[in-house]
């Protein structure tokens, strides 16, 4: 017979489930970003960096309740 978890085994994988929900959108924003610094000749790094910084939440952290998003770069504004 299968063992069922627990509430506290469950707990954690529940906490890192909402976390990937939450970083999903993240990702999909960060690749567009990346896209956009390319196409606009801006460099790239900082939004690759962010981008790798996301993917690597669950690698960086191992209580999902102490993950910090990383901090979003900013594309520089189009001047007129």
């Amino acid at each position: 017979m299968e063992k069922l978890m627990t509430f506290e085994e469950l707990h954690p994988v529940c906490q890192w489930q909402e976390i990937r929900e939450q970083r999903q959108p993240l990702l999909v924003e960060a690749d567009h970003l990346v896209e956009t610094a390319l196409d606009q000749g801006v460099d790239a790094v900082p939004f690759r960096q962010y981008r790798q910084a996301l993917r690597d939440i669950s690698k960086t952290y191992s209580n999902a309740k102490d993950v910090v998003w990383p901090q979003k770069p900013s594309l520089p504004q189009a001047s007129a």
